[in-house]
């Protein structure tokens, strides 16, 4: 299932995305990507210990997660976008770790601007990356800073973190406070087994041996990082930490040269800049 949900704080219930139809491999019933994601087997954790890490919301709910890219650009999945009819009431806060209360000089800031990637296919995620433009810049402090991206792969086996606020369960509720969970990148022929029509060169694998950990609802769009770099965006999944099931990720290095040549035409100067 794709992982994004749009978290509505209504006396304390929290209202996720319906699942789409199932399509069936081996007599099987196996879920399309579905609209929806989030930390499972994870530990609480402080915005400064990853603050290029978003919230994007809509209509203040928390929609998706989402990585700093500079200070006024913010790169997610497409997914998380690719309904939305515009970008009213769209806006990216910064800085804090609670998703609800926030801790620190919390920043919000309206989205401009929405740039997914052309390539992208709805019906397999395929490709799903997207930019989003905001109106101002985010300052830079210890809780809010960009990321630099990946441009290679790591090997299969190599431990990588995944970060966001979706539920701490399948099926379960958003967590308050910002999640983080360790898992491995995972061979791509070994996933290919797993989603053997769905997955492309694009995306890239990452779970544990025997499930229990892994991203999903509510993380999507958000960083899984390697060596302090952007090596994948939250993207889908067959449920959430199922064992030979792992989480799959848009392959950042894939879509290296299209994010600095998109986000470039959208910079002052012409050039990305990190501190």
């Amino acid at each position: 299932m794709s992982r994004i949900l749009v978290a509505f704080l209504v006396l304390g219930a929290v209202c996720s995305s319906s699942l789409a139809d199932p399509v069936y491999r081996n007599g099987e019933d196996v879920q399309v990507p579905q609209l929806d994601g989030r930390i499972v087997g994870g530990e609480d954790t402080n915005i400064i210990h990853y603050p290029h890490q978003i919230s994007m919301r809509l209509r203040g709910n928390h929609r998706c997660g989402g990585t700093v890219f500079n200070a006024h650009t913010i790169i997610s999945a497409s997914h998380c976008v690719n309904t939305l009819a515009s970008v009213e009431n769209l806006t990216i806060v910064a800085g804090s770790s609670n998703i609800w209360f926030p801790t620190g000089p919390q920043q919000e800031l309206p989205v401009r601007e929405i740039i997914m990637h052309p390539k992208y296919r709805s019906l397999n995620n395929d490709y799903d990356a997207a930019i989003l433009i905001v109106d101002g810049e985010f300052e830079f402090n210890e809780a809010v800073q960009p990321i630099q991206l990946a441009k290679e792969r790591p090997e299969p086996g190599t431990p990588v973190t995944v970060t966001g606020w979706g539920t701490t369960s399948e099926g379960g509720v958003i967590s308050d406070v910002l999640q983080k969970v360790n898992v491995n990148v995972v061979d791509h022929a070994d996933c290919k087994k797993a989603y053997p029509i769905l997955l492309t060169g694009r995306m890239l694998c990452a779970g544990v041996t025997g499930g229990g950990k892994d991203a999903c609802q509510g993380d999507s769009g958000g960083p899984l990082i390697h060596n302090n770099e952007l090596l994948g965006i939250v993207s889908w999944g067959t449920g959430c930490a199922r064992e030979k099931y792992p989480g799959v990720y848009c392959s950042v290095p894939e879509v290296y040269d299209w994010i600095l040549e998109t986000a470039a035409a959208y910079d002052n100067v012409g050039k990305i800049e990190f501190l």
